[in-house]
């Protein structure tokens, strides 16, 4: 079994392909999801891409660069012995220029290892440096070549120093990390979900809500294999898919995939031989290109089960609230329902009414919420409190 740490180190070498991006124009950022404040080095630019967080010392995409990402993880050292394992596979001619060893960065123990290795002719100079808290394995990595002039000075030794770790309080004022990408269609029907989150046999996991000859979206989900994977220049194609329910064909269902990561989105396209695009299927992932949105996690409340959230905290337009509802609806109900009305109030409330259509475009089933711009409100028919982003 795969375990979080491979599954997202094998994303880190999609970093040519790109992530998503996101910029502060301030002296400091707070990744929500990891509980830490960076202090913005002078004269860096901060740029957060899905899961991984670059500071660029010169040019915005491009060595040299200090970058900061997490694991899951209690003990530094095994951690990064596993990424000198990952390492030597990626970089045939790779150096261990230094070993492990424990270092203080101000009032931080942390642990370093510094690496070398050519790209492109031109020797690469890799420090990464790793503390753990609390089950995370915070890793701050630089990137240098030297014999051009592409240097991150003290860079990362600063920003290990001066980074803070903060409370769940502190931290829900920040910026939100993508635990994946959303498509919806064009009414807001949300239809798959790259999960990044690694709740499922530890590995990255697509959701779909199909539905064939009943109005009802169920759920299926299919563990995509990143060993088997190959980077092409088109993108990370995806040679291996187990699903997860019985008597499901995902070569049927989803055709051969390829995942392409761009600046605020990822692109995922599918095809079939001898299949033309048909996005009226339900069914199955019909050929096409499908450009989805960074989106964080929430869970439900025995926290087995994961589901798509908003990376801020509001407020929200109508149509942001439409689609949480449905969320926030599966969670509770375990029902996806594929249509959202919303009533503007002018008060700043909005009634939003979940309705599941039949082959004649009736209504058939429906949920409501009177709720705030924040999502925050009642459930009109039992009159319980909601909260749609929790």
């Amino acid at each position: 079994m795969k375990t979080v740490f491979s599954l997202l180190l094998a994303l880190c070498i999609l970093f040519s392909l790109g992530f998503a991006a996101f910029a502060e124009d301030k002296n400091y950022d707070t990744l929500t999801n990891w509980n830490v404040r960076i202090d913005i080095p002078e004269g860096a630019k901060a740029v957060l891409k899905g899961d991984e967080y670059y500071l660029y010392a010169q040019q915005e995409g491009s060595i040299p660069y200090v970058m900061v990402k997490t694991y899951r993880s209690n003990d530094a050292v095994a951690f990064l012995d596993q990424l000198t394992a990952y390492m030597q596979e990626q970089y045939p001619d790779l150096k261990v220029t230094s070993d492990v060893v424990r270092k203080s960065f101000g009032e931080k123990k942390c642990f370093e290892i510094d690496y070398s290795y050519e790209v492109s002719g031109y020797e690469v100079r890799d420090r990464r440096v790793v503390t753990v808290l609390d089950g995370t394995a915070y890793l701050f990595t630089s990137k240098e070549i030297e014999e051009l002039g592409m240097t991150v000075g003290s860079m990362l030794d600063d920003v290990v120093s001066n980074c803070e770790f903060v409370s769940d309080d502190d931290a829900a004022q920040g910026l939100g990390v993508s635990a994946g990408y959303l498509y919806c269609e064009e009414n807001g029907m949300p239809r798959y979900w790259l999960d990044f989150t690694g709740t499922i046999d530890d590995n990255l996991v697509l959701h779909c809500w199909f539905r064939s000859d009943d109005p009802t979206y169920e759920e299926s989900c299919y563990v995509l294999d990143l060993s088997s994977a190959e980077i092409t220049e088109s993108g990370l194609k995806i040679r291996q898919v187990r699903a997860l329910q019985d008597d499901d064909d995902p070569s049927e269902r989803l055709g051969n995939l390829t995942l392409q990561f761009y600046l605020d989105a990822a692109v995922m396209l599918t095809e079939r031989d001898g299949e033309t695009s048909e996005r009226a299927m339900e069914d199955k992932i019909p050929n096409g290109t499908y450009i989805m949105v960074p989106v964080g996690v929430a869970a439900d409340s025995d926290g087995k089960h994961t589901y798509p959230r908003p990376l801020e905290d509001g407020p929200y337009q109508p149509n942001e609230l439409g689609l949480w509802a449905k969320f926030y609806c599966l969670r509770t109900t375990g029902i996806l329902l594929p249509k959202a009305e919303v009533t503007d109030h002018s008060d700043g409330t909005y009634t939003i009414q979940l309705v599941e259509t039949d082959d004649d475009g009736q209504a058939d089933g429906s949920v409501r919420y009177t709720v705030d711009v924040y999502g925050e409100g009642k459930n009109d028919s039992t009159g319980e409190p909601v909260s749609l982003m929790r």
